[in-house]
């Protein structure tokens, strides 16, 4: 599965290519609301640790990386945030499902079990064909060595997403000139 980073850094190009207006309030431009709400947005499916920690058993990858439940936090997420921002619910929700579904879409094309799509309907893992994305074995411990080629793998990628991004908005500065 992607590290949380990949899927951060999807969050932010997401956040930077397809952009809300800007809040009203100079505090939370000055924040950088949108960007930060889209980073946590897009990662906000692997929280799903914290009831695996306190709780124990395997709760990675399962309600929380369903179609519902990415439906009903991107909602509640959106309402949320459009009351205190002041903006389109409307337009937040929509942005809010591209962005969680960003999550859903990396995890499926990564190695693994897959992604329970469908819960708490179907009970069953579905699993792109092909996968994009090498596995981190986190059972090896946080810091295992076997971790690095993986994550040399998706800085290389998040460089390379994060380069095509910034040099994406320099074409969009520079023609609006």
């Amino acid at each position: 599965m992607p590290s949380p980073i990949v899927h951060a850094v999807a969050g932010l190009a997401l956040a930077k290519v397809l952009p809300l207006e800007e809040p009203k309030s100079h505090r939370q431009r000055l924040w950088k609301l949108p960007l930060f709400y889209g980073v946590f947005v897009a990662a906000a499916a692997d929280l799903d640790f914290i009831p695996q920690l306190v709780l124990g058993g395997n709760f990675h990858r399962g309600l929380s990386h369903s179609l519902l439940f990415a439906i009903a936090f991107g909602a509640i997420a959106a309402w949320i945030a459009s009351s205190w921002w002041k903006t389109s619910y409307r337009k937040l929700a929509i942005w809010s499902w591209v962005l969680y579904g960003s999550h859903l879409i990396l995890d499926y094309f990564s190695a693994g079990r897959g992604i329970k799509f469908w819960l708490p309907f179907i009970d069953r893992f579905y699993k792109a064909p092909t996968t994009l994305f090498p596995g981190l074995h986190y059972s090896e411990g946080l810091w295992h060595s076997s971790h690095l080629p993986t994550l040399i793998f998706e800085f290389v990628l998040c460089a390379i997403v994060l380069g095509v991004v910034w040099g994406w908005q320099r074409g969009q500065v520079i023609s609006n000139k």
